[in-house]
């Protein structure tokens, strides 16, 4: 009986000391090996390398980084996608650094703020009407219109309007869209209180 019990004894101490790794074993089962980050980078674009897909900038505090593209990415100006080979030295551009699988840094999309070129014609032209970004809460949303109204973060109500250059992802999201959602957009103002949205930016708030 003794044996017996000293066992048991045994067995329950290897219990508790193994629990403890055990359990930290599980809760880590089901998490993402890394959390996938979206920072925003802003600078002028100084060199484009398509070989190595890598895009050299000059960002408004003076660094110099250097941005990898993937396969897939596009630069969106103005509601529309074109090829990244489509960047031009001087453009001023936004973009959302994404990490993969690996934790490498990249980004697949571009936003063009401020042009050098005019992408249809390919001459160069004044630098086009800046693009800017809101956001804030919806209220009254029109589908039929295409259109709601945004109560931005300083309180001030804007009348939205989609553009007719946007993507169909962008109609789709704005069809879905309920009084209260909050949102991040990006297009430019065509008044005081009207502003023509180009894209709805991914990342909600």
């Amino acid at each position: 009986m003794k044996s017996k019990e000293r066992a048991r004894s045994l067995l329950v101490m290897l219990l508790l000391i193994g629990l403890p790794g055990c359990m930290e074993n599980i809760a880590l089962i089901g998490r993402p090996s890394i959390a996938e980050e979206q920072n925003d980078v802003q600078g002028e674009v100084e060199r484009l390398d398509a070989a190595a897909r890598r895009i050299y900038l000059r960002s408004t505090d003076g660094g110099r980084p250097v941005i990898v593209y993937s396969d897939d990415a596009k630069v969106l100006l103005r509601g529309r996608e074109y090829p990244v080979t489509r960047l031009e030295t001087g453009d001023i551009v936004a973009m959302q650094v994404k990490r993969n699988t690996r934790g490498d840094s990249y980004t697949d999309l571009i936003r063009v703020q401020e042009q050098v070129k005019d992408p249809g014609r390919g001459d160069a032209t004044n630098a086009a009407p800046r693009i800017q970004t809101l956001s804030g809460r919806v209220d009254r949303v029109d589908p039929r219109r295409s259109s709601f109204d945004l109560n931005d973060q300083q309180n001030q109500m804007v009348s939205v309007v989609l553009s007719e250059n946007a993507r169909d992802s962008d109609r789709e999201r704005l069809r879905r869209l309920r009084d209260g959602d909050r949102v991040r957009i990006e297009g430019k103002f065509m008044g005081r209180d009207r502003f023509e949205l180009l894209s709805f930016l991914n990342d909600e708030f």
